[in-house]
């Protein structure tokens, strides 16, 4: 739940239910792409996702105007965040909720998916 005192975002609101790997999976979709979560660990922020999939799309596709507010809109479609008022230092997690063990989980499933697909 978003609360009044989040203007501008300072996280997106994510944390704990679930809500945080289907925000990274709509921007795999959004994209066509799988993020690397070799260092999803360390995702605390949009901007941290922001480079993972940075990485993962073609250089001119990467760096082309438009792709940051794309990949707002799509991350922020689970929360609800204003997307234009995100920015790469608004947290992926909630104030009260950030914890690395989480992105730890996140890391673990979205690792274990993606060897489930290479394997398929």
């Amino acid at each position: 739940m978003i609360i009044a005192e989040n203007n501008p975002p300072h996280s997106l609101g994510l944390g704990g239910d679930g809500d945080e790997i289907a925000a990274v999976r709509d921007v795999e979709n959004y994209f066509g792409v799988l993020l690397d979560y070799s260092d999803a660990h360390e995702w605390t922020t949009v901007g941290d996702v922001f480079a993972a999939l940075q990485r993962e799309l073609p250089l001119d596709q990467a760096t082309a105007e438009g792709t940051w507010a794309r990949f707002v809109k799509a991350i922020s479609l689970e929360t609800g965040v204003n997307f234009e008022q995100i920015t790469r230092s608004t947290l992926l997690l909630g104030q009260h909720r950030f914890d690395r063990r989480l992105l730890l989980l996140i890391a673990g499933v979205a690792g274990i998916a993606f060897a489930v697909y290479q394997n398929w």
